[in-house]
């Protein structure tokens, strides 16, 4: 009896339902063509189906964009809890795996950050408020987090909101730079500053 293929998927969504058909073949399209550039039209041909269609999920281009980055946080949010919460390394070496799996994430998916930071400055405040949505809904797991790393004297015995603002301060910084220097890979941004920051992060493996 022949095995039966897995479904193909996009962010772990089955790319059956047409909804997540309309979101991969509109990400490729932003990354390829800029947001700016890419029309409905465009997406609908891509995806296979007509621009009616289209409009029975969405009412325009910015909310097929904002819906792209909303399933891209929630991969990466799923990502980074499970890599915190079911490794069995120190917490110091835990968070190392779990930046470098998210920045291999963003790696593979360039041109489409470079689109989203450069070329979509009118969904900003929307993108903004999810992220503060996620962190916030993840502060308990970030403070348990550091509150291990404070016990291994790792960080500094600071409040755990700020400590979760630094951290996010240093995560922005560090994407903006790789954006606009346009060189590199965010893997090894993130390697560098875990080098710079802590002395004994070293031993992490590399993010599968």
């Amino acid at each position: 009896m022949a095995k039966k293929k897995d479904n193909p998927t996009w962010l772990d969504n089955d790319l059956n339902d047409r909804l997540y058909q309309i979101l991969k073949a509109a990400q490729v399209l932003f990354a390829e063509k800029s947001f700016r550039y890419t029309e409905v039209a465009d997406i609908a041909q891509s995806a296979g189906m007509s621009k009616a269609t289209i409009y029975k999920y969405f009412t325009s281009k910015d909310q097929i964009l904002l819906r792209i980055v909303e399933e891209n946080f929630k991969y990466i949010r799923d990502m980074v809890v499970l890599k915190l919460l079911t490794g069995t390394e120190p917490p110091l070496q835990r968070l190392k795996i779990a930046a470098l799996a998210v920045a291999a994430h963003l790696d593979n998916n360039r041109s489409f950050v470079h689109v989203l930071i450069k070329d979509a400055g009118e969904c900003m405040p929307e993108i903004q408020r999810m992220h503060h949505s996620i962190m916030h809904a993840n502060s308990k797991i970030a403070e348990a987090l550091f509150a291990s790393l404070k016990k291994d004297e790792e960080i500094p015995d600071l409040a755990g909101g700020d400590l979760l603002r630094i951290v996010s301060d240093i995560c922005i910084g560090a994407l903006y730079s790789w954006v606009l220097s346009d060189s590199g890979t965010l893997v090894s941004s993130v390697e560098f500053y875990f080098k710079f920051l802590f002395k004994d992060a070293g031993h992490a493996r590399p993010a599968s």
